[in-house]
């Protein structure tokens, strides 16, 4: 079931660089998000509201900020790394269907359907990778530091999230972390690993919407409730700069990551 063309509409009026063709996939993308949610637990979301907003919206943050929308407009190489059910990477991929884009999950069935989905969407340019992140970015692999740009969301707190992802970013490369209320505080305890691993602090972006100017009365209470959650909760965008290569001992193991972080 594709979306209503209410949901269709509000989606573009938060993110108007969503064009009609980019609106469609992200409408079959509802479909294919409520039909693989049948076979596996991809996303606890189930209404309409909920998934444009908290996934499709929240995934599309990206494109609030300016390095993120010069380098997928020019098709330099990304990485989704712990990619889930698909967020951010296929929403991206929705409104930058030419962008190389290789995306990471630990569990072989997401990737699985993932490779259907994307498929399904026409979407050719994705390359979807069953593996461990800390595994594939070892200093020995062949993706390691070879990414223009890789972005991550609802993986783990930013300590563990820039050893996990900063390795597969090169040199000159840019890691967009998508966090929420915490950012800030996040980002205080990872100044020690962001300069240890490479990296350098850009911007941080605070995502911010715009009032749609769409009719709220074609939605119900619920789901106004929901917009009105939606636009209260606080994000933002931690942009770092690759400016050197990461010492080959890192990534550590996901145990010694969590346990002790850098």
């Amino acid at each position: 079931m594709p979306l209503e063309e209410k949901y269709l509409s509000l989606l573009n009026a938060l993110i108007p660089q969503a064009t009609p063709k980019a609106l469609e996939r992200l409408s079959v993308l509802f479909d294919l998000v409520l039909d693989t949610s049948r076979k596996i637990n991809i996303t606890s979301l189930k209404s309409p509201m909920e998934i444009v907003l908290k996934h499709f919206a929240d995934s599309l943050s990206l494109v609030q900020s300016p390095a993120f929308c010069a380098r997928a407009d020019a098709g330099e190489s990304a990485c989704d790394i712990g990619c889930g059910g698909g967020f951010p990477g296929l929403p991206v991929a929705c409104l930058y269907p030419h962008l190389p884009l290789t995306m990471i999950d630990s569990t072989e069935k997401k990737i699985t359907c993932l490779r259907e989905n994307a498929k399904a969407l026409e979407l050719s340019h994705i390359t979807p990778v069953w593996g461990r992140g800390e595994a594939l970015a070892q200093a020995s692999g062949a993706m390691r530091e070879s990414f223009a740009m890789a972005f991550s969301r609802a993986v783990a707190r930013l300590p563990v999230l820039c050893e996990l992802c900063l390795p597969f970013v090169k040199k000159g490369g840019v890691f967009f972390a998508l966090k929420g209320l915490r950012a800030e505080e996040e980002l205080a305890d990872s100044r020690h690993a962001i300069a240890l691993l490479g990296g350098k602090v850009a911007e941080v972006i605070d995502v911010s919407f715009s009032a749609p100017c769409v009719d709220l009365s074609l939605f119900s209470a619920e789901e106004k409730s929901i917009f009105d959650e939606f636009f209260l909760a606080k994000r933002a965008i931690i942009v770092l700069e690759k400016v050197k290569n990461t010492p080959p001992m890192y990534p550590r193991a996901w145990g010694k990551m969590t346990k002790k972080s850098l």
